[in-house]
């Protein structure tokens, strides 16, 4: 089979103001917290056609989250917003000017090097690049998909990726990659609640006169409440003090669910890895519930640290107490095997870092796992938005069989106000399972702490039906919303 790339538009959806401020990362005394994103999501359509004469269409969508892709100080938060949407126009050229493929894997390799070479002459992060060309992957599979009329996980499960198992993998000579798959895909995911370094924890922390009053949880506890939540991600500031005394506090929160399950994200937060190590120590010492409670620990040191092989005996002997996982330092495909020669175990997902990427560290998982060192992928994104990018998202949990995720960048919004009226109708008939109208607004419908998405198995990559592209604007005509 042969396909052809018709065309290719990168759209800007944009959002409502936020209801909740949300604070990550190391902060700075009392400045204000630096910008890491506009109010708007990208959404891109490709048109395809194949050997057959027959015509489809994809989509995909990401928050440009340029300040998470690309930390350095060297450039204000303007200018990595404008160098983020340059670099994904030259993404967009990159694949226009290469129209004809035989698998999507075999276009994506091609692809995602040549994105790769151009970041790295344009001075951008490999994580920035990785965006950049995911961005694209993701909506060359939905459209092949939607032309099989296969489900994402059905598409895999029939080799169409083109995956070249044996090339990769030696090891796993004469395996084809559907048997590396789950039998059938995951559809049931318990949430991850995100708890933002500013989130209000208990009542007193959200007086009356701070309160939205729209109706929705505002408190960590009333959440906890509310979503029936089991599964919690807290973020840490690297700074040992703040941490322990607002972990001891958050503790109190969600021990009342439960069989609480807890994650620590840093977001980099430590360039010191015995200062980081000693924060452990103490964790481990002063909050023994909350620690024999904690999962593993996402990406504590600044992604040059991560890949420091000097640092590989204190995140060893780290790794015996807990899990280490990366996120921000996975950013090509080399990286996840990189950090476990020096004592990672896990890697996060996040499709905005590559489908494909995170199909081959799930391959890498599985190898090492049965030669006896257990890996493990997490599901991690907060900042999602309905429809495209977290449908995406989760049918690509359910191919990874991976069970729960971070997931609640809605909280920080009312609902899915960023939809036109005609977009939610269709998303309440096409997906009662996975939304709930309230308020005269639709919302994730969080029951128990999960979320139930097997509508999402039909065809195309997570997306039943076209965005409503009128309601958005093409990318090049944005002015940025902050």
């Amino acid at each position: 089979m042969a396909y052809h790339i018709e065309s290719i538009e990168v759209f800007v959806r944009e959002t409502p103001p936020g209801r909740m401020a949300f604070l990550i990362g190391k902060q700075e005394g009392n400045k204000p917290p630096p910008k890491r994103r506009p109010r708007g999501i990208l959404i891109c359509r490709m048109n395809i056609t194949d050997d057959r004469g027959r015509k489809s269409w994809g989509a995909s969508g990401d928050r440009p989250s340029f300040g998470w892709l690309d930390k350095r100080k060297k450039y204000g938060s303007e200018q990595k917003l404008a160098r983020l949407f340059a670099l994904v126009n030259s993404a967009r050229k990159v694949w226009l000017d290469s129209p004809k493929f035989e698998t999507p894997f075999a276009q994506w390799k091609k692809c995602h090097a040549e994105i790769q070479g151009i970041g790295k002459t344009t001075d951008h992060e490999s994580l920035s690049s990785s965006y950049a060309s995911a961005l694209f992957e993701r909506a060359m599979i939905d459209a092949v998909c939607r032309l099989h009329g296969e489900s994402v996980f059905e598409f895999l499960k029939r080799d169409r990726l083109g995956l070249p198992v044996e090339t990769l993998f030696p090891k796993l000579r004469g395996t084809r990659h559907p048997r590396l798959l789950p039998r059938r895909s995951r559809t049931s995911f318990f949430i991850r609640h995100a708890v933002g370094l500013g989130d209000p924890i208990i009542a007193s922390d959200q007086p009356a006169e701070k309160r939205i009053n729209d109706g929705e949880p505002e408190t960590l506890e009333e959440y906890v409440r509310h979503d029936g939540l089991r599964y919690f991600k807290v973020k840490i500031a690297g700074d040992p003090d703040a941490d322990i005394e607002r972990l001891d506090r958050i503790w109190d929160a969600v021990v009342k669910a439960e069989d609480p399950v807890v994650t620590l994200d840093g977001n980099e937060s430590s360039a010191d890895i015995d200062a980081f190590a000693k924060f452990v120590e103490r964790f481990e010492r002063e909050l023994p519930g909350l620690f024999q409670h904690t999962a593993f620990i996402e990406q504590p040191l600044t992604r040059a640290l991560t890949h420091d092989p000097s640092t590989a005996g204190t995140i060893k002997r780290l790794a015996r107490k807990k899990p280490l996982v990366i996120d921000e330092a996975d950013g090509n495909r080399m990286a996840f095997p990189n950090a476990v020669q020096i004592g990672y175990a896990g890697v996060s997902h996040k499709n905005c870092k590559g489908f494909i990427k995170s199909m081959l560290n799930s391959i890498f998982c599985r190898i090492r796992s049965n030669e006896g060192r257990p890996l493990f992928q997490t599901g991690e994104d907060l900042s999602l938005m309905p429809l495209v990018p977290i449908q995406q998202d989760y049918a690509a949990l359910g191919a990874l069989d991976i069970a729960h995720a971070e997931r609640n960048g809605h909280h920080y919004s009312f609902g899915n106000g960023h939809l036109t009226k005609e977009e939610k109708r269709l998303a309440l008939k096409h997906h009662p399972d996975m939304y709930v109208e309230r308020r005269d607004e639709v919302f994730l419908n969080i029951r128990d702490g999960r979320i139930n998405c097997e509508t999402l198995q039909g065809p195309g990559f997570g997306v039943r039906f076209e965005p409503d592209w009128s309601s958005m604007t093409p990318l090049d005509k944005w002015t940025p919303v902050w």
